[in-house]
Parts: structure tokens; C-alpha cells; sequence
């Protein structure tokens, strides 16, 4: 039985089994979903190649060359991640690998179904979703310059069971030149609307969602436009902290105690990016400093020399703010944003923001 996808979302007895190749999965997928690849990433392509070289008809004699000899691994793999659930499978349209396994279970009396359209289905709502979408909740929106700690404050509220959306998290990109650096994963576009349409749906009854202040992009991911919009008219916060913690957090995200030779690379790479902005004087010293392993001078000099001239407007004197929250101590401060979560009605909280 074919499935659409509004259906399907809406269901909580089903667990939706990816049987595309590992590589399009890790490209896109649905939130949630298990990845049973029918082919691997090297039959996948070997399949494609004779499709499109010799012909439909010869690519699927060889594809069911390939999938005979898994098949039982593939239903015994299906069946336990679906658990006590019913197996929903999905391809990218709705395809030949989803129906094979299909029928395959259903022949083996197994109970299950398959995605409308596939993949390509599900894009497509949650692009008409997102383009359509109509926020009512408020955002409680948090500035600040790097270091000042505005993710590590998010991640508070939200263990204090406040509403949150870590835009940076979803994106796998922590923002600015420095965003890829690290042990980051960075998602699609794809998987950040998916991942972002589903915080958005969960959240859709609360009064005040907290979130960080990111420009449209980040990184190669852009927000929807009524996200932006919904930022620019929220509540603006600023948190502030002193120079010597803000160097203490950055070092804390970004350099671990034993620094790998890939993590000295990649740092190396996006100091270098800068020096259209820096010139070559202050690179060629961040890049020396680099080198002997200087990182806490790096570090405050990246913040002096760079975020804090090109970031002015997470200053108090540079744009208006709502209210300035001194976040020198990170508990502190989520706690004193938390209260506001508690009002019963939003009509009153700007005269209960802190001056």
C-alpha cells in the first residue's frame, strides 16, 4: 500500500526505512529515518552507469544479480529497525528499489508500506510548507559578539525545558569564516528545512521560541524568509562578557587539548581567507602565532583585530536592544532569560525586559 506524505508524518505507528544508497541518504533524508541501503554507494553508481551506457532492461537484470544474495539480511535488517512499528519505505521517487523490497515483505507476510513519490515527495512538501509558513510565536532573539556565549545560553534554556532552535546545530555550521572548522558535520539545505520545519512544527503552540541572531545565511545554508523577518521583529537581546572569557570559551569550542594536524589545517585555511579583510601584516602574524601554537593570541586577536571591528552590531552602542544580559556566568544568564518564558501572556514583556 502506497502512503502520501502528509499521511505518513502524521502517523506515529510507522518508521521510515531509507533503502537509497548511503551517500544520498547521508545528502538528504528524511528526519528520522533509518538507512537499509538496497545498493551501496559503488552499485549504485555501477547501476546508473549501465542504465544510462546500455539500458533500463540491463541495469535491472544486474541489479537483481546484486540484491538476491541480501535479501534475507535486508528484510531481517528492516523488520528489526522498525521494531513493533510498521516499515515505511521510501526511495527518491517512489521507485523500483522501494517496491522490490516491498513486495518482497509482503510476500514474507510481513505489514508494510511505501512512501507516495518517495523522497522527491517529501521535498516537496516541505518546500511548499516553509514557503507558505505562518510563525505566530514571538522570537526571543540573542546577540552577541564571538565568545559572549549565545549557544552555550540556548543550550541552558532548552535543558530548563524552554522552547530553543539552534539554527547553527541544524545547519552543522557554527556561523562566520571559522564555521566549518572543527569536528562539524555540515548538512544540506535539504536536511536543514526538514530538520528546521520540524522544530517549527513541534514548537507551533508556544508563545516565545528563543533562537540566535544569524544573518540570512550560514554558511552555505540560507534561512527562509519569514524566519529573517520574524527575527528582525523579535525580541532583541544582547549578551555581553568580558574579553578574557570570551578568548576562554572560543578556545574551549575550537581547540581541544591535543591538537590534530587536520584541525591546524583547517584552521590555517580560514585565517588565510581573511587577509582581504586583514591585510598581510596581521594574517602573516595570526599565521605565525598559528604555527608556535599561540592559540590563545590568536584567538583574542581574531576578536579585537576581526569579529569585533566587522560585528558591531552586537555592541550596546550600535544598535537597540531590548535589553543588555551580562553573561560572564553562563547559568546565570539563562536563568534570567528563562524567567521571561514563564509570563502567562507576551503583552507585557518588554516592560519586564531589564534596561
Amino acid at each position: 500500500m502506497e502512503i502520501e506524505v502528509s499521511e505518513a508524518l502524521g502517523r506515529s505507528d510507522v518508521t521510515f526505512i531509507d533503502v537509497r544508497s548511503p551517500e544520498e541518504y547521508r545528502n538528504a533524508s528524511i528526519p528520522g529515518s533509518i538507512n537499509i541501503p538496497l545498493f551501496d554507494n559503488h552499485e549504485h553508481h555501477q547501476l546508473g552507469l549501465i542504465y544510462h551506457n546500455v539500458g533500463e532492461k540491463e541495469a535491472r537484470l544486474v541489479a537483481l544479480d546484486m540484491v538476491s544474495p541480501k535479501l534475507p539480511t535486508l528484510v531481517n535488517k528492516i523488520l528489526e529497525a522498525a521494531g513493533p512499528n510498521t516499515p515505511l519505505l521510501y526511495c527518491y521517487r517512489g521507485g523500483m528499489r522501494s517496491l522490490s523490497l516491498y513486495e518482497v515483505l509482503r510476500l514474507t507476510g510481513v505489514d508494510v508500506l511505501r512512501l507516495k513519490k518517495g523522497y522527491k515527495a517529501y521535498r516537496k512538501y516541505v518546500n511548499q510548507k516553509l514557503a507558505s509558513y505562518s510563525l505566530k510565536s514571538k522570537l526571543f532573539v540573542l546577540h552577541g559578539l564571538t565568545g559572549a556565549g549565545k549557544t552555550a545560553v540556548l543550550k541552558n534554556l532548552e535543558s530548563r525545558g524552554c522552547p530553543v532552535i539552534d539554527l547553527e546545530e541544524l545547519a552543522g555550521h557554527r556561523g562566520s569564516v571559522f564555521g566549518a572548522v572543527g569536528d562539524v558535520y555540515e548538512r544540506s539545505q535539504k536536511d536543514f528545512d526538514a530538520l528546521l520545519l520540524n522544530q517549527l512544527e513541534n514548537f507551533t503552540d508556544e508563545k516565545l521560541i528563543f533562537i540566535e541572531g544569524e544573518g540570512r545565511r550560514i554558511g552555505n545554508i540560507y534561512l527562509p524568509v519569514f524566519l529573517g523577518n520574524a527575527m528582525d521583529s523579535g525580541f532583541q537581546i544582547l549578551l555581553t562578557a568580558s574579553l578574557e572569557k570570551r578568548v576562554e570559551r572560543i578556545l574551549q569550542a575550537y581547540i581541544p587539548e591535543s591538537v590534530p594536524e587536520w584541525l591546524k589545517i583547517q584552521l590555517e585555511s580560514a585565517i588565510s581567507s581573511l587577509r582581504n579583510r586583514l591585510g598581510d601584516k596581521k594574517t602573516d602574524l595570526l599565521l605565525d602565532r598559528l604555527k608556535q601554537e599561540q592559540y590563545r593570541a590568536v584567538a583574542e586577536m581574531l576578536c579585537t583585530d576581526y569579529y569585533d571591528l566587522y560585528y558591531k552590531d552586537s555592541k550596546p552602542e550600535s544598535a537597540q536592544f531590548d535589553a543588555v544580559i551580562d553573561a560572564e556566568d553562563l547559568d546565570r544568564a539563562a536563568a534570567e532569560i528563562a524567567a521571561y518564558y514563564k509570563i502567562e501572556t507576551n503583552s507585557n514583556i518588554e516592560s519586564q525586559l531589564p534596561n
